[in-house]
């Protein structure tokens, strides 16, 4: 072969070999699985972009569900590395497979309104205006349980919402679609669309509150990394972000 062509032929083969090596590489990505309350979809979407950043290796797969769906899935063997629970009842269900947790953030249901609002709704007890449609979590949810508290603890509405959501995610997509007048959402919901709502506050904050808890499943295939991921959204750059999207931090 001449000189010039085997020349030619060789940086082809490395080439070739490379483009192999390269792909090879990329297809080996490890895959982190994350079960975590719906409530959550938008931030930790957004803190899996900086986790992959430094972890270029990894992908994380999420599973944004309501908590009691995800506890009956894991308790059913469904594969999960980390789980993420709006509330310590679900979490405890799970025990069997998330043995040990911790609490690190916290949330509140708040009365969302539009910015504008034919019933100029300004207080809790306006949900019994005449006409006025209103909606909020299912009563087995977190969401919903603390909504329950909430309106519990004030105890002067008499209005029942005209529909009871499968999700947290459910009650604040019918609202901005303009389906109900207002609804019992997370305080997050309304700092994520401020252009479009505005909250009334439950003077019971205690009672309106939800704690987040957070869990390595113990025979997750990806244990170490599993921590790692724990450590990071508890970490100061990720706990600065959901600062700013309206979680507390519970110290």
């Amino acid at each position: 072969m001449h000189a010039h062509y085997k020349k030619t032929f060789s940086a082809l083969l490395a080439v070739s070999f490379l483009s192999i090596l390269a792909h090879s590489y990329a297809s080996q990505k490890t895959t982190l699985t994350v079960f975590a309350a719906s409530s959550l979809a938008d931030s930790f979407t957004n803190l899996e972009k900086l986790f992959e950043k430094t972890h270029p290796n990894v992908e994380v797969t999420f599973s944004f569900l309501a908590s009691p769906t995800l506890a009956t899935q894991i308790i059913a063997g469904a594969p999960a590395d980390v789980f993420v629970s709006a509330s310590n009842k679900d979490m405890q269900r799970a025990s069997a497979r998330a043995p040990i947790y911790q609490e690190f953030l916290f949330n509140r249901i708040v009365l969302a309104v539009p910015v504008k609002n034919p019933f100029k709704i300004e207080r809790i007890k306006d949900l019994n205006k005449p006409g006025l449609k209103w909606i909020q979590c299912a009563h087995e949810l977190p969401c919903g349980s603390a909504a329950d508290a909430a309106l519990a603890s004030d105890g002067r509405v008499i209005s029942k919402p005209v529909s009871l959501e499968p999700k947290a995610s459910g009650v604040i997509a019918k609202l901005m679609k303009g389906e109900v007048d207002a609804a019992l959402v997370y305080h997050t919901d309304v700092v994520k669309n401020h252009k479009s709502l505005k909250e009334v506050i439950f003077s019971d904050r205690q009672a309106s509150k939800t704690n987040y808890a957070i869990a390595i499943i113990s025979d997750g295939k990806q244990k170490v990394l599993a921590r790692t991921f724990v450590d990071f959204v508890q970490s100061s750059q990720a706990i600065s972000y959901l600062r700013r999207s309206g979680f507390g931090v519970i110290s």
